[in-house]
C-alpha cells in the first residue's frame, strides 16, 4: 500500500485559505465529509473544536499533524491542504509555530496499526525537504495529489516498541508522599509515572487521575463542603493505581497501539523479565514518527 491510496485529489484543499490552526482544522473536516469519508461529522466537529494539545504534532516548520482516533470515520480518512502564507499555532509564552502544510488524519480505533504506518510513511516522505516545496509549488489538489513523492512511497516495515519507547524513564517508588510525587510530576511535566520497588519492578502506576480522586476525597471534601481527616499524609502506594497494562520491548508497535486504543489507555511501561525499562505514551508514538 502506498501514500497515493490515502492522499487523493478530492480530500486536498489547494490553498488553504485559513490563517490560523483552527480554521484550517475546520476546512479539512468539511473537505472530507464532502468527499463522503465521514459517516457523523457532527462527531468528528466536535472532536476538532475541543482543540485537544495531544491531538496536534508540529513536524518542524514544514507541516502540522492533526489526528483524530475517532469511530466517526469507518476507515482512516486523510485530508491535506496547502496555504500561500504561513499558518500558525499560539503556544502562549512560548511563542508560536507556524508551517504551510496541514494533514488531517481521522481514524477508527480499530486500525491503529495501519495508521501508525501511515504516519510513519508521511513522516519520511516530508522530512526531506525537496519534497516539502514539490507540494508546496502544486498548484491545484489534482497536481498535489498526482506528485511521485506520495505515488513511490509505500508505507513502512513494521516497528517494534524498544523502536519507539523512552528508554530509562522516571519513576516513583511506593514509599514517596502522594504530594512529592505530584509535585514531581508538575516538574517534569509528565502526566503519569511508573511506580517501581526496590528491584525495579513494577507494582503500579500514578496518574493524574489518581491524584485528582486523592486531592477531592482528602483536600477539597465532599459535596457537603466535609473533609476526612487523615491521620497521616498518604504515600504513592496508597493512591497508586495497582492494575497496569504492561508490554514488552519487543511488541510489535502497532499490537501495542492497537491495545492501547481498545483498552482506552494512553501509556504504557515496558517491562523486561518484570523490570522497568521504558515507558511508551499515544503522544509519543506520533512524536517520534515524525521526528519531532
Amino acid at each position: 500500500m502506498r501514500l497515493s491510496d490515502f492522499v487523493v485529489a478530492d480530500r486536498a484543499v489547494v490553498p488553504l485559505g485559513a490563517t490560523e490552526l483552527p480554521a484550517a482544522a475546520r476546512t479539512l473536516c468539511e473537505c472530507l465529509v464532502a468527499a463522503g469519508a465521514v459517516h457523523n461529522p457532527t462527531a468528528l466537529g466536535e472532536r476538532i473544536e475541543s482543540e485537544r494539545p495531544e491531538d496536534i504534532v508540529a513536524m518542524g516548520d514544514r507541516a502540522f499533524l492533526l489526528h483524530y482516533r475517532t469511530d466517526a470515520v469507518r476507515e482512516i480518512a486523510v485530508a491535506i491542504g496547502t496555504a500561500r502564507a504561513p499558518i500558525c499555532r499560539e503556544l502562549g509564552d512560548e511563542g508560536a509555530q507556524c508551517a504551510r502544510i496541514v494533514l488531517l488524519i481521522a481514524a477508527p480505533p480499530r486500525m491503529a496499526a495501519r495508521y501508525l504506518q501511515l504516519v510513519g510513511s508521511l513522516a519520511r516522505v516530508l522530512s526531506r525537504p525537496e519534497t516539502v516545496q514539490e507540494v508546496l509549488a502544486a498548484p491545484d489538489a489534482r497536481a498535489l495529489a498526482a506528485l511521485p513523492a506520495f505515488r513511490d512511497a509505500e508505507l513502512p516495515e513494521q516497528l517494534l516498541v524498544r523502536d519507539i519507547m523512552t528508554e530509562r524513564p522516571r519513576f516513583i517508588t511506593p514509599e514517596m508522599y502522594a504530594r512529592d510525587a505530584a509535585r514531581e510530576m508538575v516538574r517534569w511535566r509528565v502526566a503519569a509515572l511508573p511506580v517501581v520497588d526496590a528491584e525495579q519492578r513494577v507494582i503500579g502506576i500514578l496518574g493524574e487521575r489518581d491524584l485528582l480522586r486523592h486531592l477531592l476525597t482528602n483536600y477539597l471534601g465532599d459535596a457537603s463542603g466535609m473533609k476526612t481527616p487523615l491521620p497521616t499524609p498518604r504515600t504513592v502506594r496508597d493512591v497508586m493505581a495497582r492494575q497496569v497494562l504492561c508490554v514488552s520491548p519487543e511488541q510489535p508497535l502497532a499490537e501495542v497501539a492497537s491495545l492501547m486504543a481498545n483498552k482506552d489507555v494512553d501509556r504504557v511501561p515496558v517491562v523486561r523479565e518484570g523490570k522497568l525499562v521504558g515507558f511508551l505514551t499515544r503522544g509519543d508514538i506520533v512524536r517520534k514518527l515524525i521526528g519531532s
